[in-house]
């Protein structure tokens, strides 16, 4: 069924999902901040302020000290 050219035996498929299953298993409960999805939105939430905190600190403001500024006397 499985080729010998991929190294994988149907024995070896086996136990790797014998693996993941045991791994799985081990992990707590869903809680339901992650069935609802609010805690997806908390975590985005999060990212746009670490994004826009950065992006706000790089940002540089500056008034040129000579050339027009559209308020000289005529």
């Amino acid at each position: 069924m499985f080729g010998e050219e991929d190294g994988l035996t149907e024995d070896a498929i086996d136990a790797l999902i014998a693996q993941a299953a045991d791994e799985v298993a081990d992990l707590p409960p869903a809680t339901s901040a992650l069935l609802d999805g609010s805690a997806l939105r908390r975590r985005d939430r999060r990212e746009e302020r670490r994004t826009l905190g950065g992006t706000v600190r790089v940002l540089r403001t500056f008034v040129p000290l000579s050339g027009p500024m559209d308020n000289e006397a005529a």
